[in-house]
C-alpha cells in the first residue's frame, strides 16, 4: 500500500523533474548555430515511468482521487500496473478493483469487478469483466462494463444492465446512465 503510493510519488517527481528546464549557464545559441544539424534534432523527452504494485496479505494497493477536500473515489485492488509519460498522462490497470465513488450530494456508489483502469487525462475509472455495484440506500447494479466520469460525476454502464431497487422493482437493458449528483437513473435498450 505505502510502496505503491511511494512509487506513484516517485514517478510523478521523475516526470516533473525530467520536464523542468535545466540551467546551464551557456548563452543562447547564435542564429547560425541554430541551423546546424545538431540543432534540428527533436528535443529529448523523458522515458515513460512504469511501476507495479501487489497486494501483500491484507495490505491492498490503494489509489485515492480528491478535488480539494472532496473525495472523488477510493480504489482498492490486488495489483496495479501503471505507466506515466508526463503530466496528466497516467494510465493504471488494476486487478480486482473495489471502488467507492463519492457524489457531491452525498450519493455514494461502491463497485467491484475483475479488472479496471484509471485514465488521468480523461478523469475516468473503467471497470470490466462483470461489474457489481450498490448504493448506500440499497440499490444494486450489475453490468458488463462500468465507466465513472469524474468531471460529470456520472456512471455509464454497458451490457446486460440490471438495476434492482430496495423495494424489489427491477430495470433491465443494455445501457445505464446514473448521475451521482442528483441520483437520476436512465436504463435503455430494455429486454
Amino acid at each position: 500500500m505505502r510502496a505503491a503510493a511511494a512509487l506513484a510519488a516517485l514517478a510523478a517527481f521523475a516526470v516533473l523533474g525530467a520536464c523542468a528546464p535545466q540551467a546551464t549557464g551557456t548563452p543562447p545559441a547564435s542564429p547560425a548555430a541554430s541551423r546546424s544539424p545538431a540543432a534540428t534534432r527533436a528535443p529529448m523527452t523523458a522515458p515513460p515511468v512504469t511501476f507495479h504494485g501487489e497486494r501483500v496479505g491484507s495490505h491492498y494497493v490503494y489509489a485515492t482521487k480528491q478535488n480539494g477536500t472532496q473525495k472523488v473515489y477510493v480504489l482498492r485492488a490486488d495489483s496495479v500496473n501503471a505507466v506515466y509519460e508526463g503530466v496528466s498522462t497516467g494510465r493504471s490497470n488494476f486487478v480486482n478493483p473495489h471502488v467507492v465513488m463519492y457524489g457531491r450530494a452525498g450519493k455514494r456508489l461502491t463497485a467491484d469487478a475483475p479488472a479496471g483502469s484509471v485514465v488521468e487525462k480523461d478523469k475516468t475509472v473503467v471497470m470490466r469483466g462483470g461489474v457489481h455495484a450498490r448504493s448506500e440506500d440499497g440499490m444494486r447494479l450489475a453490468c458488463d462494463t462500468l465507466r465513472y466520469d469524474d468531471e460529470t460525476q456520472k456512471v455509464h454502464g454497458v451490457g446486460h444492465v440490471v438495476v434492482t431497487f430496495p423495494q424489489g422493482e427491477r430495470l433491465a437493458g443494455q445501457t445505464l446512465d446514473w448521475s451521482l449528483r442528483d441520483g437520476h437513473i436512465s436504463v435503455t435498450g430494455g429486454r
